[in-house]
């Protein structure tokens, strides 16, 4: 079974589905994630294949947070839709994802950033990167 799901944000402005098995599913602790959303992010990893932009394009802002990383939010509500790697990968939130009933909801297997994590441990068995995995980025 795949993992497929759909997403729209607080006002309904914007969505986009998910299909397939993510490159990578985590917790990233970098310090932008957690400036915008006031813990690690929970997201996944997926190909430009993968990542399907349903509606509101018009209705994103962006904002470039490091050399070629690109967040993407919704400029009415200001959930945050998905971002841009250098490498090309879309990485969206997975919390507010609505997964198909025919298939297996995506969770995080790792912990990313982990050296920016601050003061907050995560309490759990995942492998902890201080930054991305090798030969990820």
């Amino acid at each position: 079974m795949s993992a497929s799901g759909t997403y729209v944000c607080l006002c309904n402005a914007v969505g986009f589905e998910l299909t397939g098995e993510p490159a990578l599913a985590c917790y990233c602790h970098c310090n932008t994630c957690r400036v915008y959303g006031g813990a690690p992010a929970r997201v996944g990893a997926y190909s430009p294949e993968q990542f399907k932009l349903t509606k509101g394009s018009a209705n994103l802002i962006s904002y470039e947070s490091g050399p070629g990383k690109i967040r993407n939010s919704c400029k009415t509500c200001g959930s945050m839709i998905y971002h841009i790697l250098p490498n090309g990968l879309a990485v969206p939130p997975l919390g507010g994802v609505k997964w198909a009933s025919d298939g297996v909801p995506v969770v995080p297997t790792m912990h990313i950033w982990y050296g920016d994590k601050g003061l907050e441990e995560a309490n759990d068995d995942f492998i902890k990167y201080d930054g991305f995995p090798a030969g990820f980025a």
